[in-house]
């Protein structure tokens, strides 16, 4: 794994931000980190009983979780607010904050609903499982529910909440900008072989000051770093597609030859990356 040379420091306003907000409107709110960890959430509240219900009862965790990176990486491209519907019927919505080029995570809002009725197919699908659909619904008229423009007045307000946040420096960070810069380059186009010359250009820095700052602070070589970044990569895409198969993650991640891709999988891992795929199945 490549640490991270980012530290985000939240100040304390922004948690008391995030409590009035939930205690305003009953949901949650909170900053993710760019993988899509908690760092705060108001009135540190979790998944409401509906959404606990549809994720674990009916065994939609996986596909939930599925769906929030899918939106995070959207959002990631369309560098804006985003919102959608779950598979619960829920309203999300994100927005992804950056830092000179970098990002650094995002604000998230949700699990409410408009007016509408709950989803007919889940409740067909609960009701064939546990027969009665009674807490199911009880847990769904819990949840809050907003007019459609109810619900854009809160989207406005969270905009003008995350703002504000960002204006006034609440959300501050520790880190090497020149190794989180090049880092978040090649994590985003794992297709590419990155030079440290191309990765020079990039931040303005001399080749042999990039190589310095990269064994100083990470310990590693460039170019050690540039493949640990592909293989993570690789094993991302092997992780959530159960189909995809070791010469498809290769390719994804710039390597034509499968074979070559393998023997250097196993010099850094230890194990063959079709090995890891299995294993990682298994856990499923």
């Amino acid at each position: 794994m490549i640490p991270s040379t980012i530290e985000i420091i939240l100040k304390d306003d922004v948690q008391k931000i995030f409590d009035a907000f939930s205690a305003s409107f009953n949901m949650r709110i909170g900053f993710l980190s760019t993988d899509g960890k908690e760092l705060a959430v108001g009135l540190s509240k979790p998944c409401n009983e509906f959404c606990e219900i549809v994720r674990n009862a009916l065994d939609k965790k996986k596909k939930c979780l599925t769906l929030d990176e899918k939106k995070r990486k959207e959002a990631l491209i369309e560098k804006d607010l985003l919102t959608w519907h779950c598979y619960a019927g829920m309203i999300e919505s994100i927005i992804p904050i950056y830092y000179d080029g970098i990002h650094l995570g995002f604000f998230m809002m949700g699990q409410y609903r408009n007016e509408k009725k709950l989803d007919r197919l889940l409740l067909q699908e609960y009701e064939l499982k546990f027969g009665s659909v009674e807490k199911l619904v009880i847990s769904y008229l819990k949840t809050p529910s907003f007019s459609e423009d109810q619900i854009n007045n809160i989207q406005n307000l969270f905009r003008l909440i995350v703002d504000y946040i960002v204006s006034q420096n609440l959300i501050t960070l520790k880190s090497n900008l020149v190794v989180e810069k090049i880092i978040t380059y090649a994590r985003n186009q794992p297709e590419k072989h990155l030079s440290i010359r191309e990765a020079s250009e990039l931040v303005g820095k001399s080749i042999s000051t990039v190589s310095h700052i990269f064994t100083d602070i990470l310990h590693k070589s460039f170019k050690k770093v540039m493949i640990e970044i592909k293989l993570e990569k690789a094993e991302k895409y092997l992780s959530l597609d159960p189909d995809m198969n070791v010469r498809e993650a290769a390719f994804l991640v710039g390597y034509d030859d499968p074979y070559y891709f393998s023997r250097l999988y196993k010099i850094y891992r230890g194990i063959s990356p079709s090995k890891y795929r299995d294993s990682r199945l298994l856990e499923k």
